[in-house]
């Protein structure tokens, strides 16, 4: 799915987006990143998702909260064995977001082209995995759409959300600096 339809749905404010060095960031990481989320973080960068969703975005260092909850999400594929009839070991797994339920959004890097890496969700409250044959950006869609056949997140705050608000952090705090609520308006 094109990166436009998830930009006609949810427009990055001004300022929004990253600029990566895709080439030197996945030498470090040790692996190359699907291109829906690299138009994703072209376009939008690290930030919120109606103030629940956490996209996450790769150091160039191999560090920091991708890293950490990575981490986290390979210990808990290793805690609970996956997912039964599927082949895949905790290192081939890859977080990109986090929600506020704690719920895990990754990739299962089950082939050499990561744009056919699956996207697997940890759901906190039902504490399982779970599998869904779409890359990153129709996951989003789809969720906003409720076109799945029941929510993959373990809360409904994007579910069905025809016009999703996403907010860097920057442009949050500019807001909240204004004295107004970045989020006002957004159902949590």
């Amino acid at each position: 799915m094109s990166i436009d339809v998830l930009l006609s749905l949810m427009p990055p404010h001004v300022g929004a987006g990253s600029v990566i060095d895709w080439d030197a960031t996945e030498k470090v990481w040790g692996s190359p990143f699907p291109t829906d989320y690299k138009e994703f973080v072209k376009h939008y960068g690290a930030g919120s998702i109606e103030n629940f969703l956490a996209v996450l975005q790769p150091s160039p260092d191999g560090s920091g909260r991708m890293a950490d909850e990575t981490s986290v999400a390979q210990e808990l594929w290793e805690e609970l064995e996956g997912i039964p009839d599927v082949e895949a070991e905790s290192d081939r797994i890859l977080a990109w977001a986090m929600d506020g339920t704690a719920d895990l959004l990754c990739w299962m890097r089950t082939e050499d082209d990561p744009d056919e890496w699956p996207v697997v969700v940890y759901r906190r409250l039902e504490d399982a995995w779970q599998l869904y044959e779409c890359g990153m950006v129709e996951f989003l869609t789809r969720v906003f759409r409720a076109e799945f056949p029941q929510n993959p997140l373990s809360s409904t705050a994007m579910w069905g959300v025809p016009t999703p608000l996403f907010l860097t952090r920057r442009e949050a705090t500019r807001i909240r600096e204004s004295g107004r609520d970045p989020w006002e308006g957004v159902v949590e």
